[in-house]
Formats: C-alpha cells, structure tokens, sequence
C-alpha cells in the first residue's frame, strides 16, 4: 500500500525563475549582459565609496580619541617604564658623583634596607614535589612536634 502525504508541504514550491534563455535572441542576450555589467559596476562603485566613507570616519574616530580620551593603560603603564629608566639613569649618575665629593656615605633607604635580604627564588617544581595529586597525601613527611 502506497503511504501518501498527510499534511500540508512545509516548502513552497517557487516559479520556474527567468526561462527566457531558450527564446532570447542575440540582442536580447547583449542587453542582459549590458545591464548585467552596469548592476555590477554600480555596485562596486557604491562598495568603494562606502570604504571611502568608513575611512575618513575612522580618522574623525581616530583624531577625536587622540585629543580627547585619556590614554590607555598600557600607554601610562609604557610612559611610566620609561621615566623609571630615564630616572634611573640620572640617580646612577648623581650618585656617582656624590659618592665621589665626599669621604661618608649618605643614607640610601632602598639601598640599606634591602642589604642584608637574600633574594627568595620560588621554584614551582620544588615545592609541587610533595603534591602529586589532589587526594594523594603528599610524599614528604611532616612533623609537626
């Protein structure tokens, strides 16, 4: 027994589009590649201006962000770097010179403070030695007395 359709196509069927091909002539054929190449030129032209168009908008964007927003934090964070080295450079000499006018040394608080501390190195493979695992107890001993 056949099984026929029971409801209604989901899909509607469309026409059988442009047929002309089989009766066009070869003017007909030489106006439809005619208008054809100016629907395309016509696009493209209205694609170039509006590159045009987005461009020149994006330098108004672009001048307006310059004069008027404050700047971003990797710029301060990068002008900030700078002026640390460009000081640097200009206390490394003051010292200099002053280390060599006077006989005494002058309290330096970065400097003596930081004298007697050793460097603490945190080496990651060291330390996950005993944390094999999250459940695992752990492979060094512990004592706590």
């Amino acid at each position: 027994m056949p099984v026929h359709s029971t409801s209604f196509s989901r899909n509607t069927k469309e026409g059988r589009g442009d047929t002309s091909v089989w009766t066009d002539t070869p003017i007909d054929r030489a106006q439809k590649a005619k208008i054809n190449y100016l629907e395309a030129y016509n696009e493209a032209a209205a694609l170039a201006s509006n590159e045009v168009q987005k461009s020149a908008d994006s330098e108004l964007v672009d001048k307006y962000n310059k004069e008027k927003r404050s700047k971003s934090l990797v710029q301060k964070h990068q002008e900030k770097a700078a002026s640390r080295s460009k000081k640097k450079g200009s206390q490394q000499k003051e010292k200099e010179e002053w280390a060599g006018k006077h006989p005494w040394k002058p309290w330096d608080r970065e400097k003596d403070l930081t004298a007697g501390r050793q460097s603490v190195e945190l080496d990651s493979e060291n330390m996950a030695q005993g944390l094999t695992s999250r459940f695992s107890s752990g492979s060094f001993q512990r004592n706590f007395l």
